[in-house]
């Protein structure tokens, strides 16, 4: 167990430390940069390899630590805290939170031709053109949902068909 030296070890525990910290912060905020999840998970599996190497090589501080009556406390308060968030998603499931980009979406597949148009500065009636070329009959207060179903199409055809109609300037 003297192969890798503790001043090593200790060293990369805390750099490890460091990155998954970091790592973590990020992910709990959403900053999608760098593969900071893939990195946080990858680093994660190292940084407990490393603790356990870091614990063998101190255990006998650490079986001296845990004589301690505080070390007791901390602990059992620390596992608390711990099953406690393990716990409460079993008892109470967590609400689906709104996915933004689902809502809109859904709201421009259900949304007129007439204002998807609008909304997008593409010419409805280049658009409603566009599908009576490819044999699609729509009107601009139809929705895609509704051109699709009528037509016996998918959504992404005539998204596909609406979509290749170029914006206007």
């Amino acid at each position: 167990m003297n192969v890798i030296a503790r001043n090593i070890v200790s060293s990369l525990l805390m750099i490890l430390f460091s990155v998954v910290s970091v790592t973590g912060v990020m992910m709990f905020f959403k900053i999608r940069i760098l593969s900071g999840e893939v990195l946080h998970i990858w680093l994660g599996f190292v940084f407990v390899l490393i603790s356990c190497l870091h614990v063998m090589k101190n255990w006998n501080n650490v079986r001296i630590y845990f004589t301690k009556r505080s070390t007791h406390f901390t602990f059992l308060l620390g596992l608390c805290v711990v099953v406690v968030f393990v716990a409460m998603p079993l008892f109470q499931p967590q609400e689906r939170t709104i996915n933004p980009k689902g809502l809109i979406f859904q709201t421009m597949m259900s949304a007129p031709l007439s204002k998807l148009a609008a909304f997008t500065d593409i010419d409805e009636e280049l658009m409603v053109k566009e599908l009576a070329n490819r044999n699609i009959s729509a009107s601009g207060r139809q929705s895609i949902l509704e051109i699709a179903k009528a037509n016996d199409t998918t959504n992404d055809a005539i998204l596909k068909i609406v979509f290749s109609v170029p914006a206007m300037h």
